[in-house]
């Protein structure tokens, strides 16, 4: 059963000229619903109250019908640090993430999708061209428990961030392939039943990436050659292929 819940609240001073804000830690897990047992492993991420009025705009334009029972807490000028209002706002953040939880329509909407995966994505890309690549990853790697908990294993917005670690690493010029490579074994099983022509545009960049990887690390690439081939054999352009990030970049991950 998938949960939300918001878990804690902190101030966070501006930058840039920026004001001052308010930051909510939102908890996803999946519950078990037999046994009423936490998940032991649960995503924790924040997300600020232009993040949650982005998303209500969004649905309430995407699917009027299913959010117009939907209430939400409107922008205030002064007063955002009173612990009433926060602790207001929370339960209303809360309510709307439950009614997405069991809702698939809303789910899937891209206000959605932006929503659970926007603010790690910009921020992993951000590091990644500062060159910080350790930290890219463990951004990359928490967006994708939280993406993971939400949307189906083998959908885009999944495979999209998890080919988006394996990529990383090929950024990181060979320094990040024992790190990831667990990511780059779980990306390649998972797509063992895609069938998908526009993922499988990514999963030739893939497996030339996990190839270099496998050479960095010394393993047995035997396989992931012979399955390049059999996707020439198939008829697909496995040769002067852009970058697995370029791919992931191209991809659109609308469900």
């Amino acid at each position: 059963m998938l949960k939300f819940e918001i878990v804690s609240s902190r101030k966070v001073e501006g930058v840039d000229n920026e004001k001052k804000f308010v930051s909510y830690m939102l908890q996803v897990r999946q519950d078990s619903t037999e046994s009423s047992v936490f998940d032991p492993d649960p995503a924790n991420v924040e997300r600020r109250y232009t993040h949650f009025l982005d998303l209500y705009t969004g649905l309430k334009k995407e699917h009027p019908t299913i959010m117009n029972s939907v209430t939400f807490p409107r922008k205030i000028v002064v007063g955002n640090f009173d612990p009433n209002l926060i602790s207001s706002r929370c339960a209303a953040f809360e309510s709307l993430l439950n009614l997405i939880a069991n809702e698939s329509r809303l789910r899937d909407a891209p206000a959605a999708i932006a929503f659970f995966q926007n603010v790690e994505l910009n921020e992993s890309r951000k590091l990644i061209n500062e060159g910080k690549f350790d930290q890219a990853l463990f951004v990359l790697e928490t967006s994708f428990k939280l993406l993971n908990k939400v949307y189906t294993d083998r959908s885009r917005v999944v495979l999209s961030v998890l080919c988006r670690i394996v990529a990383c690493a090929g950024y990181s010029g060979g320094t990040l392939a024992g790190p990831v490579e667990k990511w780059a074994q779980l990306a390649l099983r998972r797509y063992e039943a895609v069938s998908d022509s526009d993922l499988l545009m990514i999963y030739v960049p893939l497996l030339h990436t996990c190839i270099s990887m496998w050479d960095t690390l010394g393993r047995d690439k035997t396989k992931l050659v012979e399955e390049l081939n059999n996707l020439r054999r198939r008829g697909m352009k496995v040769d002067s292929v852009p970058s697995l990030m370029d791919a992931v970049d191209g991809l659109d991950t609308s469900l």
